[in-house]
């Protein structure tokens, strides 16, 4: 039971029954490792999934030098390698027992054989998943492991073809005056130019229609600007559980909007600053209904997790498995996090702590223009002060030392300053919350601000100017809900990583809340069982037992009582339909749907089911 409740927690297995979970903790392992001993070794090929039971484990990576940078240290109950599950890789890293420990290992080869005798569990798992993988653009390359692709496309057609006619006109009037010099060799230069020039014009206009692009998954929707000559860079991105409601409009003052059938696509979430506009987009009804289909099927499936999860909870709990229960109350939550050795360093912008969070400081470039100039005052100081001390008049001497030493003072002063300010600015992800912590020294000034992370909205990354891109720097936003201003992440080091590292904390929490409120309402149960004489393993058996039959019956009671089973969410908007005669649709989300989204062409229409 321990073990199939373990298998569950890996994201390739969510969607396994407990029948199917069984057949995969049969191909489990179990080894055993002594204090010191690799249980697999940096620059080896990563063949199986890892999962710790007993002991300690630290991971570290082996740098060119010689040298040891430690990466984590791994805790019973977490699971490492799970991509080895699916694609060929080497480890990028060592782990080493740090005392006697045992794990399971499930092998890629021992699960592929699985999949040959029991052919159900490829579709469940997902083992086609690396091949969907081949052909996402590295435009998103941070594609979820339990991620689908329903549509990844650009803006329609029209919105390069309306710029293109300026530099094809132009084209046209040059090589008309061409042919009208008389000398051959201008003429001919003269010609050449009049293709050249407008078509590097045009080229530019094509490619940056390329660049941006828009695509729908099964989890969120993401969208990506770029502009080449600014070398800017925006990627937003809002999860379907912030959807709420999707209008189309085809704009009134374009003529060509309902002859090639573009309009405007507009998501609203719950908070105003969190809207996604999305413009010249093909097919708009059909991309509307891509998005309210998802946007059911999610609620659908978020429904069935937490079902199942309260199920496995009964099913625990009549096995009177408590390991679990026993492992979190082994953990200290009052014990103060530290950095984990290697990752804080003097200028380091991005810290590990031990409970998991991680700690963001601005990039070391704003460190280094704070600093410069006391730096510069300092240097200039110390040099005054050996010149004043050896070359300089005894009678200016007098004067010359002082000033240095004034001078000295104040550049030490102002880069203790610059100094303290920018490692005091912290901006701090955990599980539940996201901190923006604003320091000044000597107590001037100190704000902290605390967001949860279940009232984001959506999250940008902007990159923007020479300077940022090169130095791979800029600046995260995040909407919140009933928030009139977005928080701001400013000049942080990869910004897109860290809107990454948000998205994937807003996809655990729904999660995390659901095992939470699953293990409350077991724990209420037991207590109430425990005051019964007897009776109460049959009750929990029939509980069980019912939760088994509405599984199996392919969830649809659980799809039926999504309101009831899932975990307590934001109230959603209600729209009144559009009347089919106006100037434009809007639809929202009114029941939860257990069907597929239909994934679509790059061009907004339905792809062919063949």
């Amino acid at each position: 039971m321990q073990d199939t409740h373990r298998l569950a927690s890996v994201s390739a297995f969510a969607a396994l029954s407990p029948q199917q979970l069984r057949l995969v903790a049969g191909a489990l392992k179990q080894e055993s490792y002594h204090a010191g001993q690799d249980i697999f070794a940096q620059g080896s090929p990563a063949e199986s999934m890892i999962i710790l039971l007993a002991g300690e484990a630290v991971l570290f990576r082996t740098n060119a030098d010689g040298s040891q940078t430690p990466l984590a240290t791994v805790s019973p109950g977490q699971i490492l390698n799970q991509e080895a599950l699916f694609s060929s890789a080497i480890q990028s890293a060592t782990l080493r027992a740090a005392q006697p420990s045992s794990v399971y290992e499930l092998a890629r080869a021992d699960l592929q054989r699985l999949l040959v005798e029991e052919p159900e569990l490829r579709s469940a798992i997902g083992a086609d998943k690396g091949a969907r993988r081949a052909d996402i653009n590295p435009q998103f390359a941070e594609q979820r492991a339990d991620e689908e692709i329903l549509i990844q496309t650009h803006r329609h057609w029209w919105s390069f073809a309306r710029r293109a006619w300026l530099p094809l006109l132009l084209m046209l009037a040059l090589s008309f005056g061409a042919t009208q010099l008389e000398a051959p060799a201008a003429a001919l230069v003269a010609f050449g130019l009049s293709f050249l020039l407008p078509g590097l014009a045009l080229l530019y206009a094509y490619v940056e229609w390329r660049n941006d692009s828009v695509i729908v998954t099964d989890q969120r929707i993401i969208r990506i600007n770029r502009t080449i000559l600014a070398l800017y860079r925006q990627v937003t991105q809002v999860g379907m559980e912030s959807v709420h409601e999707v209008n189309f409009e085809f704009p009134s003052t374009d003529p060509f909007a309902r002859l090639f059938r573009y309009g405007t696509v507009i998501v609203k979430t719950a908070g105003a600053q969190g809207n996604l506009e999305l413009d010249f987009m093909p097919n708009p009804e059909q991309f509307q209904k891509l998005i309210i289909e998802d946007r059911q099927y999610f609620e659908s499936r978020q429904a069935q997790r937490h079902h199942k999860i309260v199920r496995e909870e009964l099913q625990r709990a009549m096995a009177s498995d408590a390991a679990d229960d026993a492992e979190a109350a082994t953990a200290d939550p009052d014990a103060a996090p530290r950095p984990i050795p290697g990752t804080n360093g003097y200028l380091s912008s991005r810290i590990l702590m031990s409970n998991g969070d991680i700690v963001y400081r601005k990039h070391v470039s704003v460190w280094a223009k704070h600093t410069v100039l006391p730096l510069i005052i300092v240097l200039a100081s110390v040099t005054a002060l050996l010149l004043s001390a050896t070359l300089v008049s005894p009678d200016l001497r007098i004067v010359a030392l002082p000033a240095s030493f004034v001078a000295l003072l104040v550049g030490c002063l102002a880069y203790y300053w610059m100094d303290w300010d920018w490692r005091n600015d912290l901006y701090i992800i955990s599980d539940d919350t996201i901190t923006l912590v604003h320091k000044r020294p000597f107590f001037l000034q100190s704000l902290r601000d605390q967001i949860l992370v279940e009232r984001i909205d959506n999250v940008e990354s902007v990159t923007s100017g020479f300077l940022a891109a090169l130095l791979k720097y800029g600046d995260v936003r995040m909407s919140l809900v009933g928030a009139d201003e977005p928080k701001m992440f400013h000049r942080v080091s990869n910004p897109r990583e860290i809107q990454q590292e948000i998205s994937r904390r807003q996809h655990n929490r729904a999660e995390r809340r659901a095992k939470v409120d699953a293990r409350q309402q077991r724990q209420i149960l037991d207590e109430y069982l425990g005051s019964v004489n007897g009776g109460g393993a049959d009750v929990l058996r029939r509980a069980a037992a019912a939760a088994e039959a509405d599984l199996n019956d392919g969830g649809t009671r659980a799809t039926s009582n999504a309101d009831r089973n899932r975990p307590p969410r934001l109230p959603r908007k209600v729209l009144a339909a559009a009347k089919p005669n106006g100037p434009a649709s809007a639809a929202s989300i009114n029941s939860a749907s257990s069907r597929r989204p239909r994934r679509l062409r790059a061009d907004g229409r339905a792809r062919d089911p063949s």
